[in-house]
């Protein structure tokens, strides 16, 4: 029970944190917006406009928020002493972990519905009459996203190489995953190496409910990658987490981290 209440007060600091810092919520809930309008801008003549673009917007904002906000937080953090200053309590790694992720998916569902509100209010977007499976795939995809974050903020020893670590792995997963072109526009290699990426599948399950008009019981296969990635990459935080800089982060465990993951895509790759 102390674990429970422990892991609870840290997501609630965390959030407290999040929200005085009028950086982050700019960041985290307005920044997004930006993006709905240009997309608005850049596909308007497009069939369908913005209903056919919503999920590759939707996809862009929850896997930026759940990303880069647990990454650089953890970085920061671990640089500021405050992770060391936590090591000295009874809180363990794992309530840390789950603490960032809680705040880091209350955060994201709020950009997420801002800007849902602004699209169907302000641009006129219909997303059909099962917005409640939206929101369903969109956890799926939070649910992925959010330990990729955590791995890469215990993987980057400082915010001075954080950022290239971090765009380094924020643009393929962007641009070769349909969610900022159509997917039909890349070359047919690109378009197979969009497979092994976890966002594709956050695209395909949204298109399947919020284009097709589908539902969730035919977004198995994504759904599934999503849960499946997930987990796996929770776990292989508990080998990457550090409290400090300084205590070393082996290749082995970073190499046995990149090789489940990119195992199971190559694996769904092939497959499909």
């Amino acid at each position: 029970m102390s674990a429970i209440r422990g892991t609870l007060e840290l997501s609630r600091a965390y959030l407290l944190k999040t929200m005085r810092s009028r950086s982050a919520l700019i960041w985290t809930l307005l920044f997004p917006q930006v993006w709905l309008f240009m997309f608005a801008l850049i596909f308007r003549n497009m069939p369908d406009g913005m209903n056919a673009r919503m999920p590759g917007l939707f996809t862009i904002t929850a896997f930026s928020g759940a990303f880069f906000g647990v990454a650089y937080s953890l970085v920061t953090e671990r640089e500021q002493g405050i992770l060391r200053r936590i090591w000295v309590t009874p809180a363990t790694a794992t309530m840390v972990v789950i603490g960032n992720a809680v705040r880091s998916l209350v955060m994201v569902a709020a950009s997420l519905f801002m800007q849902g509100f602004l699209a169907r209010m302000v641009l006129g977007v219909n997303f059909g009459p099962a917005v409640w499976q939206v929101a369903v795939v969109l956890v799926f995809g939070v649910w992925a996203f959010v330990p990729l974050g955590l791995i890469m903020g215990s993987a980057a020893k400082d915010m001075r190489s954080a950022p290239a670590i971090s765009n380094l792995i924020f643009f393929p997963m962007v641009f070769m995953s349909g969610a900022a072109l159509p997917l039909d526009m890349l070359p047919g290699w690109l378009q197979g190496f969009g497979r092994m990426l976890p966002t594709t599948y956050l695209v395909q399950a949204l298109e399947g409910v919020m284009v097709r008009g589908e539902g969730l019981s035919q977004q198995g296969l994504p759904l599934a990658v999503m849960l499946t990635s997930g987990f796996i990459a929770f776990g292989f935080n508990s080998l990457l987490f550090r409290w400090e800089s300084t205590q070393p982060l082996g290749a082995k465990r970073v190499g046995t981290a990149l090789a489940g993951l990119t195992l199971l895509y190559a694996i769904v790759a092939l497959v499909t």
